[in-house]
């Protein structure tokens, strides 16, 4: 072993060594707490969405959109084995999408609620639309960005799509394997105009910070490709039921992704955007685990 190896495996083990004293104080204050039940759920979208973060992403933005294509597709051939009427809850909550997507400027967060969990619900036909939706989102914000660098024209927004809180009528449809076929084809044409779209923008395009603070596309590319993964793989993903059971799945998908961490730590080409496009380090998803455990005790 390498003095860089030696180096980058004692740093994960100490890590480690602090997820686990955290979640044991997470657990007891789940047991004793007032607010038990919202401080676990709120600690498991923490420690899973670490363990979306560490999953390694190219550091072009154009190579992550077709990766996760290519996976999010097969997740999503396999909702035609869903039985009818089936239903999971994803293990985000509205209180951490609050804390990720906050303001750079600490003058301009809001407080977030962590009392109250609002949850997450997908039928098999809801990521089939939530990925369309999404990717046809982002391909309209490319041409309002380049107006807006351009030439002044600030966007008006234009979505026309509900958020993943909320279940349409037409989701608990039943799924045919036409219909599978007919979504995925719609899919496929998006996903490949926003690769294409997105492959013809300079450096200074994608880096290009709108005067708002909004995001710049680059970040918003990446966090495309990393929330297809999580709207197409919500069953085959899905955690247990019984909310102990979530929060120690969780914590194992965690511990999984940090250890292997150490085999692409330091490669320029490797990059490790949180859902939300925010490009983190495995020290700095650790150390965001715990800021975010540590409010939930105190809370409890």
């Amino acid at each position: 072993m390498t003095a860089i190896s030696k180096a980058i495996s004692e740093r994960t083990d100490a890590w480690a060594a602090e997820l686990g004293a955290s979640r044991e104080l997470v657990l007891n204050a789940a047991r004793t707490g007032r607010h038990g039940g919202a401080v676990l759920a709120h600690a498991t979208a923490g420690r899973i969405v670490g363990a979306w973060t560490l999953e390694p992403a190219p550091v072009d933005p154009v190579a992550h959109l077709e990766r996760a294509h290519a996976r999010g597709r097969r997740h999503l051939q396999r909702l035609l084995d869903q039985p009818a009427g089936a239903v999971v809850r994803s293990p985000m909550t509205n209180a951490l999408y609050d804390r990720l997507t906050q303001p750079a400027d600490p003058a301009r967060r809001m407080p977030i609620d962590y009392t109250a969990v609002e949850p997450y619900t997908y039928t098999p036909r809801k990521p089939l639309r939530r990925v369309l939706d999404h990717a046809l989102d982002h391909l309209n914000q490319i041409d309002q960005w380049e107006r807006w660098r351009r030439d002044g024209i600030v966007p008006t927004p234009t979505d026309g799509w509900v958020p993943s809180t909320v279940t349409l009528p037409e989701d608990r449809l039943p799924l045919t394997s036409a219909d599978v076929d007919a979504w995925l084809w719609r899919i496929d044409q998006a996903a490949r105009l926003l690769a294409q779209r997105a492959a013809g923008l300079s450096r200074d395009e994608l880096d290009w910070a709108p005067p708002d603070g909004g995001w710049p596309l680059r970040r918003v590319l990446h966090h495309v490709a990393r929330s297809e993964l999580m709207y197409a793989a919500s069953f085959d993903e899905a955690l247990p039921a019984d909310p102990l059971a979530r929060y120690a799945q969780a914590d194992a998908c965690l511990a999984e992704r940090l250890a292997s961490s150490r085999a692409t730590g330091g490669d320029p080409q490797i990059v490790f955007p949180d859902p939300y496009g925010t490009f983190r380090t495995p020290g700095g998803v650790v150390q965001e685990v715990l800021a975010l455990e540590r409010e939930l005790i105190a809370l409890a």
